[in-house]
């Protein structure tokens, strides 16, 4: 989930991590010495923070991995070493979730991801989650709209979230609720609450994806956000309007063939 608005962020959860934050840069120029101790791994690229050295050093170069992966995928190219750098802060638990706080502001300098989950999703698909967030925010900060920010990195979701997501769509086609694309288009933010838009944000994506490869989606998301859809759509894509695309998206979406 990319929460780069702060407001996204409960009191509980901001407190948490602005002191967190503040700590791994206070210690930065001594990470050397520290790396071992408190369970930090670092390179020019990441700074990982876990509750040992072991796991803190697979993240690293797990991280590593899918930064170079996603970059080649999404922009056509690895980005440079140390070029939006990021801290990623990992916690082991039950619990599932991650946060990405992209660079947003000049006095920043670091991308912050944090990880609470089990060690397989920490060293798979939620940290790929979180980092194809980084890698896009790095090459396009700002000019993503948030839904294809979202649909993007849930090409990196597990099973059991792409068959809620599935479960979502069959809904929608069953009660004829679906959400307004438009106000999806348009929405700066989506919340971890917000399942619907999260479902057809990743359908929507997978459907573009079917029809163009992965720079040609990244160019008509930022074109159709500051340029306006329709002629992002007929640009890259031949289709004529919106609606168009909400037609021609649902059939695709409901088919037999991808239940």
């Amino acid at each position: 989930m990319n929460t780069r608005y702060a407001a996204c962020y409960t009191a509980r959860y901001a407190a948490l991590y602005t002191a967190r934050y503040m700590v791994v840069i206070a210690v930065l120029p001594f990470l050397p010495a520290l790396a071992h101790a408190a369970g930090m791994a670092h390179d020019e690229n990441f700074i990982v923070i876990a509750a040992d050295e072991a796991l803190a050093e697979e993240v690293l170069a797990k991280a590593n991995q899918y930064r170079d992966e996603l970059a080649e995928e999404w922009l056509g190219a690895e980005l440079p070493p140390s070029v939006g750098r990021a801290i990623i802060d990992v916690h082991i638990a039950d619990d599932d979730q991650g946060r990405t706080w992209v660079i947003d502001a000049p006095d920043r300098k670091h991308h912050m991801l944090w990880l609470t989950t089990t060690r397989p999703r920490a060293l798979g698909g939620m940290l790929r989650h979180e980092l194809t967030h980084a890698v896009l925010a790095t090459e396009l900060p700002g000019r993503l709209p948030a839904w294809a920010d979202e649909g993007a990195a849930s090409l990196a979701d597990d099973e059991e979230r792409l068959e809620i997501r599935r479960q979502t769509i069959a809904w929608f086609s069953r009660t004829g609720n679906w959400p307004d694309l438009e106000t999806i288009f348009a929405a700066r933010s989506i919340v971890a609450s917000d399942k619907a838009s999260y479902a057809v944000s990743a359908s929507l994506t997978e459907y573009l994806l079917a029809r163009g490869d992965k720079p040609r989606f990244l160019k008509f998301a930022v074109e159709g956000k500051a340029q306006g859809w329709p002629r992002a759509l007929r640009t890259h894509y031949e289709i004529q309007s919106v609606a168009q695309l909400e037609h021609d998206w649902r059939l695709w979406a409901t088919s037999p063939n991808r239940q």
